[in-house]
This record gives C-alpha cells, sequence and structure tokens, in this order.
C-alpha cells in the first residue's frame, strides 16, 4: 500500500492511550511508535514497560480506571493493547474515537487469559498473533489480522513469544 504525505500526517498525529506489559507490551509500544504514532498515556503491567515508557516521557498509570488515564482516554482516537492485564469495561470502551484493539497470541482457539500456556499444555503449536477490536465480550471482537506461526518445539512461554514477537 502506497502512503501519500496526508496518510502520514494522519497518523503521525494519531493520538493512542496504550494499555500492556511486559516484553510484548515493549515491542507493541515500540512498534506503535515507530509507525509515528503518538502515545499520549499508558498503563504499564510491568516495571520493564513502565520503564521504556518512561524514557520516552510517556505519563504511566498503574490501572485503566486512573481518573487521568480516563480523562486522556477520552481524548485519544484509538486505545491499543499488548499484553494487558484489565477488561476494558464498557463504559471505556466507547470512549476513544476510533475504539479499541487488542493483540492476542493463539487468538483463533485460545481466548482469555494464559493462552500461550495453555497452548504449550494441550501441545498446540500452530501459533498465532491476531489483533481484533474490543467489544462488549472478552477477545471476542471482529478480527483485523491473524499471523500463523509454527513454533514447535517450543517448551515455555518464553519460546513462543520469542517465535511471535516479529509478529
Amino acid at each position: 500500500m502506497e502512503l501519500n504525505n496526508n496518510s502520514m500526517d494522519r497518523r503521525r498525529n494519531l493520538k493512542i492511550c496504550f494499555i500492556g506489559g511486559r516484553q510484548a507490551g515493549i515491542v507493541g509500544m515500540l512498534t506503535i511508535l515507530s509507525k509515528n504514532a503518538h502515545i499520549i498515556s499508558a498503563v504499564s503491567y510491568s516495571d520493564d514497560l513502565t520503564n521504556v515508557l518512561k524514557n520516552f516521557e510517556i505519563p504511566v498509570y498503574k490501572s485503566i480506571h486512573d481518573k487521568d488515564f480516563i480523562k486522556d482516554l477520552s481524548a485519544s482516537d484509538l486505545l491499543f493493547s499488548v499484553h494487558g492485564k484489565e477488561i476494558v469495561t464498557p463504559d471505556l470502551l466507547g470512549l476513544p474515537r476510533f475504539g479499541c484493539i487488542n493483540v492476542h497470541p493463539y487468538l483463533y482457539k485460545y481466548k482469555g487469559a494464559h493462552p500461550v500456556g495453555r497452548a504449550l499444555k494441550e501441545k498446540e503449536y500452530k501459533a498465532s498473533v491476531g489483533a481484533h477490536l474490543m467489544g462488549g465480550k472478552v477477545d471476542e471482537g471482529n478480527v483485523l489480522v491473524e499471523e500463523f506461526v509454527d513454533v514447535a518445539p517450543a517448551r515455555s512461554a518464553e519460546e513462543v513469544y520469542n517465535k511471535l514477537y516479529p509478529y
């Protein structure tokens, strides 16, 4: 897809609130910034992500229910979640102008918490990284994209995530 100057300007001006944790959250946050979008504030669920966010001078909160984060969410274009830990409630889902997107491993099969651990327990090596719109039910919104990756013979969640990070 060719990007003209107008589409680049719109993307650069996109105001994003971000929620995430751990290495997956760091990869997601850095990817957003690499696309010239502006993260106006973030909720972090790990010290590693908090440190990186602070290096970029992005305000960091501990919960999506923090009143200052909600204020930022109301002024944002998009909420983007990568390795989020809190369920975004319906009253918050409607605040960003363009809605909310969640990035989730094994979206096609293991919705909800701990999908990688559940997949490993069942020896499911057809992994995926999917992005979907958040809606009323957890991990049930319209799928925007899902990339599939063979992660065999991974034995730990870390090994699976290491193979999924590029996606």
